[in-house]
């Protein structure tokens, strides 16, 4: 007899089945591991050491096991792909059930399921099967799988759910088992609309959860039902059925809404309170707006809504709306809205309606705190804006000249911008240039603004001064240096050129003398940047006979280029 292997497994098989008559029984013994090669697919964790029994049959053959089954000795069917077997149990062998091995390892079929590795099928009450390996079929018999059904309650009203759970024993997880709803019901009667499905097994415990659908007939009678749980499918093997479960009608439904007030104010919230009466509880309700109001009077800028009704009761509910006014500027008199309650959705079924309630304009005040009254150039200042009322949103804020000579050229920010104002409160920071000019005392003050920057004035801060910090040019001059000093950058154009003559003082040097330049080329800056600037100071020069000696340079050496022979 050859030794089966990956490549001969099923010409091994084919080798047992033909030559069977050369066994003494159809039961022989090995260990597993001289035949593993000969199965597809083995269980972790299976100790291929022990011994094993193997039943060497035919196609459709039947085959008395009760000896095996009742020791629970592991034992291997070498089934060709598509063989059936039939199993004997019991004194007389009367039990029997039928295993079609599907496919080359593709599960075993057992009634109307198809049972995979680690599966566990049952036989009868006494026994179980379960699959320890796929490819012919390698079984550990067991005891018979039990099951226990039990529901959380056995009343249930209309729009309440009830549990049916499944404790088994012997049965691995991941097992799916079917249940069938019997009783004077209907698939009607449940949200899902089904009275038959499937769950799954997990840890030996399978849970089904039915939810009743809420109707509001009150007419239907006493309504009740159980559920059948079963193998196979559907209408397979019954294992267990639930304690009948009665359903109750909750009866005709009612609502009623109540407001806090009857009238409020810009920026406060009124709530409205709905009380049900035979409606399911925790559910959704939902609502929309009628009245004046429109959607930006609210703070959610929306007219429609749900909120979620609890139970108070066994046949009472209680639910909350709570609408916030939103603030703003109109102040347009008489606004008012009210609230409709509706079912399945904001434009669903009208079930109550509110009283109406009247919108009060409440004008909004302003107050701007700056930090200082007087500020150095180069120095920064913070606004503070509060009050009561004030829309949430941008806001502009625009500079205003006091008294001097306030321009753009004071401030290192931009004189108009925007920050936003939420839950009144607001600020800005205002950085002033340090301009190295000499202008005395100048005065500015900030307009707060809405819309844009130059609408409705809304906040005014008070006169902030800036003290004239710059150094004049040449005041800190020392005779061997100038400064502080500020040129352009003129490009060319005359009109923009510096006067390099009179910032370096060279009024002072006699004539014929001889100087020298510097000019940095590094980066953006060239000689042309200067021209003008340049031409001016040597136009001057040349007047007085003074000869310049230009070095130019692009290192940004400040040393080096002055190293040379002045005429």
């Amino acid at each position: 007899m050859p030794s089966p292997n990956s490549t001969n497994r099923i010409q091994f098989k084919q080798y047992l089945r033909s030559n069977r008559e050369k066994f003494t029984s159809g039961v022989q013994t090995c260990v597993l591991g001289d035949i593993q090669d000969s199965i597809l697919s083995i269980s972790s964790g299976i100790d291929t050491s022990q011994i094993s029994r193997v039943i060497i049959f035919d196609d459709n053959e039947f085959v008395g096991l009760s000896t095996v089954l009742t020791q629970q000795q592991l034992f291997y069917v070498p089934a060709l792909p598509d063989d059936s077997i039939i199993i004997g149990i019991g004194t007389e062998l009367n039990n029997q059930y039928r295993l079609d091995f599907v496919g080359d390892g593709q599960g075993i079929k057992f009634g109307d399921q198809i049972f995979g590795l680690d599966d566990v099928i049952g036989l009868g009450t006494d026994t179980s099967l379960t699959i320890k390996g796929l490819g012919g079929g390698l079984f550990q018999p067991g005891n018979a799988p039990t099951y226990t059904v039990g529901t959380s309650s056995t009343v249930v009203s209309e729009g309440g759910s009830v549990s049916i759970t499944v404790n088994t024993t012997n049965i691995g997880s991941g097992t799916t088992l079917f249940y069938n709803i019997i009783g004077n019901v209907n698939d009607e009667d449940f949200t899902d609309n089904l009275t038959v499905g499937s769950f799954i097994v997990s840890n030996g415990i399978g849970t089904i959860t039915k939810t009743i659908d809420y109707d509001t007939n009150t007419d239907e009678g006493s309504e009740g039902f159980a559920v059948r749980i079963s193998t196979g499918s559907t209408i397979g093997q019954v294992v267990g059925t639930s304690s009948t479960i009665l359903i109750t009608d909750l009866g005709i439904p009612s609502y009623s809404i109540t407001e806090s007030a009857t009238s409020v104010n810009e920026g406060s919230s009124i709530n409205f309170t709905v009380n049900t009466v035979n409606v399911v509880t925790p559910s959704t309700l939902y609502y929309s707006t009628g009245g004046t109001a429109s959607a930006a009077d609210f703070t959610n800028n929306s007219l429609t809504g749900s909120f979620s009704l609890v139970s108070t009761g066994s046949t009472t509910g209680v639910g909350t709306i709570v609408r916030a006014i939103a603030t703003d500027f109109d102040t347009t008199e008489g606004e008012n809205f009210n609230i409709v309650v509706r079912t399945d959705s904001s434009s669903g079924t009208i079930v109550a309606t509110s009283s109406t309630i009247t919108i009060s304009d409440i004008a909004p005040t302003f107050s701007t705190a700056i930090s200082s009254s007087t500020v150095d150039e180069g120095g920064s200042i913070t606004f503070t804006i509060s009050g009561t009322n004030i829309p949430d949103g941008t806001y502009h804020r625009t500079i205003e000249s006091v008294s001097g000579t306030i321009s753009s050229s004071d401030f290192s920010s931009n004189l108009n911008d925007t920050f936003t104002i939420t839950n009144n409160s607001g600020s800005f920071t205002i950085t002033l240039a340090d301009d190295l000019e000499t202008e005395g005392e100048e005065k500015f003050k900030v307009n707060i603004r809405r819309d844009s920057a130059t609408g409705t004035v809304v906040s005014t801060s008070s006169d902030i001064t800036i003290n004239d910090t710059s150094k004049a040019v040449g005041s800190n001059s020392n005779g061997l240096t100038f400064g502080p000093v500020q040129v352009n950058r003129d490009g060319g154009v005359t009109a923009n050129a510096s006067d390099w003559y009179t910032i370096c003082s060279l009024d002072n040097i006699p004539d014929d003398s001889s100087i020298a330049l510097f000019i940095d080329g590094s980066g953006s800056m060239t000689e042309a940047t200067v021209q003008a600037s340049y031409d001016a100071l040597v136009a001057k020069l040349n007047e007085r006979g003074i000869t310049i000696t230009t070095v130019t340079n692009s290192d940004e050496d400040w040393i080096t280029p002055f190293l040379v022979d002045l005429p």
